[in-house]
Formats: structure tokens, sequence, C-alpha cells
């Protein structure tokens, strides 16, 4: 077997261990945690030994003319996650400090709370803050309490968190990578985030990931896709005017662009 050792000063790789273990006996390629050291007695930092995957980061073959496969594995890699359940929605490892609900319709009211009361923090419109909170409050009865059961949520699945391996001209994925914002939530949010984040890289890949997810099980699956992506635009747009990658509320993204003409449609 072979192991690879990596640094994590500055992560919490007991989070990533524990999001692992949750997948012991599922044929996925994905990482296995062998041991985690957040001591700092035998090194000067936080570290983990982990087995080894083979491939390279998938952006690496966004010229590949077989790159769309990638996203289709992709949504099959979701769909294989999103199979697995959990008790209660919220962050993970329970017990960790941040609370756990049993219902999805408690979890996302203080997702919906929360992601709103960012975006006024960091500058967003009141005025297009006010046209997207009665969008969001008009599909909340509708979706929310169809989008089923908790389940494991990889949260950041898309071709950065992905390894790759070009055979015989074909693209396989050959790695997944990166639970640190593992989360317990529904197929329809997690979808809707590998979604959105695959969008942002690869323009198109949306139908890939679906076709190789295949049917979401909601009842209004689009509608829901819809309403989970706007709360994952306002909570990205908030995460990149805190950490100065939007220096200001006025700089310009695509994420705040979509947002404009989400509410301008509305």
């Amino acid at each position: 077997m072979v192991f690879k050792a990596f640094v994590a000063d500055y992560l919490h790789p007991h989070k990533d261990a524990y999001a692992a273990s949750l997948l012991e006996g599922i044929d996925l390629p994905v990482t296995r945690y062998l041991m985690v050291d957040e001591s700092r007695t035998r090194l000067p930092f936080r570290f983990a030994l982990t087995s080894y995957l083979t491939g390279e980061i998938a952006t690496t073959f966004a010229d590949h003319p077989r790159y769309m496969d990638i996203f289709r594995q992709i949504g099959t890699v979701a769909r294989r996650l999103h199979e697995i359940r959990l008790p209660a929605f919220g962050d993970i490892p329970p017990g960790g400090g941040a609370a756990q609900h049993a219902t999805n319709l408690v979890y996302m009211r203080g997702q919906v709370d929360g992601s709103f009361a960012r975006f006024l923090e960091f500058g967003g419109d009141p005025v297009m803050t006010m046209k997207l909170r009665e969008m969001v409050e008009r599909d909340f009865d509708v979706v929310v309490p169809q989008s089923g059961p908790a389940v494991f949520a990889h949260s950041d699945l898309q071709p950065h968190n992905i390894l790759a391996q070009e055979r015989d001209g074909e693209l396989m994925l050959s790695g997944v990578i990166d639970y640190g914002n593992m989360r317990a939530e529904s197929a329809a949010m997690d979808l809707a985030k590998a979604i959105f984040c695959s969008e942002h890289d690869a323009p198109g890949s949306g139908p890939a990931i679906l076709e190789g997810y295949g049917p979401l099980n909601h009842p209004e699956p689009a509608r829901a896709l819809t309403f989970y992506t706007l709360l994952h635009r306002l909570t990205m747009w908030s995460w990149l005017r805190k950490f100065g990658a939007l220096p200001s509320a006025d700089t310009p993204s695509d994420i705040i662009e979509a947002l404009r003409a989400t509410a301008a449609a509305a």
C-alpha cells in the first residue's frame, strides 16, 4: 500500500478523517485517513497520514476533448454519496460545537436567515435582497419539506476536488478529495452546490452532472435546484467579500450578476 502524508496546520484534519470514515465500504476512489495527529508533539504542526490516490486535479484536463466525461462521473459520485444517510442535518462531526437539526425545515430556516443576514452585512443591495428573499420565501414550503433526508453532502464536489487520469484517450475519475466542507444536508442542496461550483469553472457542465446523477428524488427538481443555487450564490458572494477576494460590494463578479438577473426576473 502507498501512503501520503500532508501538512494541515491551517485545517482541522479530524473533520476530513471523520467524513472519510463514513465512506468505509463504499466502492469509490476516496481518501482513507490512516492517522491524524493534531497534538503538535510529534511534529510542530497538525498532520495526517492517508492512502495515496493516483491522478491529477481534473482541471488539468480542461482542454481535453472528453473533459465533460469527468462531470458525468462527478454526477455518478454525487449519487453514490447521497445514498449514505445521516441522522440529522448540519455540521459534521456531531458534537463539534455546531448545532445539528432533526429536520430540514429547521436547518434550512437557519440557513436562509443566515445567508441573507451575511449578504446584507457585506454590502448586498437591500432592494435586491428583498426581491430575492421574497423568491425564497415563496418557494420554501414547496421545496424544503420535499427535499428528503440528511445525506452525506460533500458540499464542494467540483473539478478542483476531483482527481482524474487519461486511459486510452478516455478520462477517468480516479479520486475524490477534500471533505473540509462536508455536511449533512439534502441531496438537492448538495447537487445544486456541485453544479454551481462546476459551472463556475466549466460553463455547460451542469447538464453533464445531471446526466451522470440521474433523476433527483424531488417532485419539482428544477425548482429545488434553483432554490438551493440562489442560497449558494448568496453564501459564496459573502464568503468572497469576507476574505477580500471581492474588495468591495461593487466589485464585478459572475455571482453578483447572476443574483441581479434572478432578482430582475422576479
